[in-house]
């Protein structure tokens, strides 16, 4: 029961300062990227530790293979569509004066990765939440949480579209605000929240050698 309660304890930790991180991140004036980047590397390495755990009885998916790899896809996602980044075409007044076939074109494969970045997003988002429900690592009812976060943070992402799209329609500021406002709690939702989670749950495991939150 250590190991999970140090698991839990780091990975909360890790998820707490990714939420931080992440409401700092635009108000400190030339730190937007170096925050991003170290950003995505402290969530990455939370999740994955929640994955693997510091041992079998620690992981949140009991290191099934499907949980773990699913995991590790929502983990290091980020961190792939980073390292890309900059070698993806930009929409920018050079690309325009190039053409419109440039400009299409550009235009064209931001959309497919956009999508593809949401569809593999989203999916394994939603395949390691179901497992770790299915896993019953974590008590329940937490254990669904994960599920919840992601729930939570797809509606808001989807609400603050669609405000985006009414602010520029009519020219409404306080709809992007409310937009701006939608789209941090959909972030705090999957990070600060359920990185207070894992803490809280960190201190109800007992050292004992009995598994109290394995139920059939």
């Amino acid at each position: 029961m250590r190991q999970r309660r140090l698991t839990w304890m780091i990975g909360g930790i890790g998820l707490i300062v990714c939420g931080v991180m992440g409401m700092l991140q635009y108000s400190l004036f030339g730190i937007a990227q170096a925050t991003g980047i170290v950003l995505d590397v402290v969530f990455a390495a939370a999740v994955l530790l929640f994955a693997v755990g510091l041992s079998r009885e620690a992981s949140v998916v009991a290191r099934r293979p499907l949980g773990v790899i699913a995991l590790a896809v929502a983990a290091l996602w980020p961190l792939m569509t980073g390292a890309v980044q900059p070698f993806l075409p930009t929409m920018d007044a050079a690309t325009f004066e190039a053409g419109m076939a440039a400009y299409r074109e550009a235009e064209n494969v931001l959309t497919a990765v956009f999508f593809v970045n949401l569809l593999v997003s989203l999916a394994a988002s939603l395949l390691a939440s179901v497992q770790i429900a299915r896993a019953r690592v974590v008590p329940r009812p937490w254990n669904w949480a994960p599920l919840w976060a992601l729930i939570a943070s797809a509606a808001a992402g989807v609400i603050a579209q669609i405000l985006f799209s009414a602010a520029g329609s009519a020219g409404t500021q306080v709809y992007a605000e409310i937009a701006v406002l939608l789209g941090t709690v959909g972030f705090l939702s999957r990070t600060l929240g359920l990185g207070i989670l894992a803490l809280v749950l960190a201190t109800r495991v007992r050292t004992g050698s009995v598994d109290i939150y394995r139920s059939s």
